[in-house]
């Protein structure tokens, strides 16, 4: 088939020892959600990255019809029928963008990179996607670095509950990459119980998801302290390896 290049943005170091792939939400790109973590952060985002020797990737989602613009095209990493907990999951679209993430992961490595030094993170559906890779069905679910998930939930059938049990779950299993989940109080657009619900059936299902969801006082965005935390969890499983 034909060989679609998918536009990024990048930022930190530029000879890393490790990266995060950090994914944008609905309708966004890689370069406005840089613009948004680098602005929250003045700047101090990809500078502490950067001087850890971590390389920041920003991955655009591909436009596809979504059914919550009225079958526009939009930047989307897969299609929602409902903005519901109990909607259902698009397989096929989360299959391709996990698979695009997975090829990046893949680039990484070739680079020098391997996936224990790879982080994947992301904003509201950027962050669903990296419950997907980091935990779900993909090539590197289970041996990424750690994850990190800001204003999202995954829906009641996703395949993630599953793919995780099996992984995390039997005896002996080795231990899943750790994860970041914040959410604020006040997100009109996901629900905070629905970000609750999601972290303790990740729990239940192996994944070394925090004891209680991060919380900020603020709607469906990421402020400054959260972005200050969120970088200090990836330094801190960034540095190490």
């Amino acid at each position: 088939g034909p060989v679609v290049v998918r536009h990024m943005a990048t930022g930190g170091a530029t000879s890393p020892r490790a990266a995060v792939i950090f994914l944008h939400g609905s309708g966004d790109c890689g370069a406005g959600v840089r613009e948004w973590l680098q602005s929250v952060s003045g700047g101090e985002f990809e500078r502490r990255l950067a001087d850890a020797g971590v390389r920041a990737i920003y991955p655009d989602a591909p436009a596809i019809p979504y059914t919550l613009a009225g079958g526009c095209m939009q930047a989307v990493w897969f299609d929602r029928k409902r903005m519901a907990y109990d909607a259902p999951e698009d397989a096929d679209g989360v299959s391709r963008s996990v698979e695009q993430v997975d090829g990046l992961i893949d680039q990484l490595a070739r680079d020098g990179v391997p996936p224990n030094r790879v982080a994947v993170a992301g904003m509201s559906m950027g962050a669903c996607l990296a419950l997907h890779v980091a935990y779900g069905r993909g090539r590197h679910a289970g041996a990424v670095a750690c994850a990190a998930s800001c204003s999202t939930f995954l829906a009641a059938d996703s395949c993630v509950d599953q793919a995780a049990r099996d992984r995390f779950g039997a005896e002996g299993a080795p231990p899943s990459p750790p994860l970041f989940m914040a959410h604020g109080t006040q997100d009109g657009m996901i629900r905070l119980q629905w970000a609750e619900a999601t972290r303790e059936r990740l729990v239940s299902a192996g994944v070394r998801a925090p004891a209680e969801l991060l919380t900020f006082p603020v709607g469906h965005e990421l402020c400054t302290p959260e972005v200050q935390q969120l970088t200090a969890f990836l330094l801190e499983h960034l540095s190490g390896s």
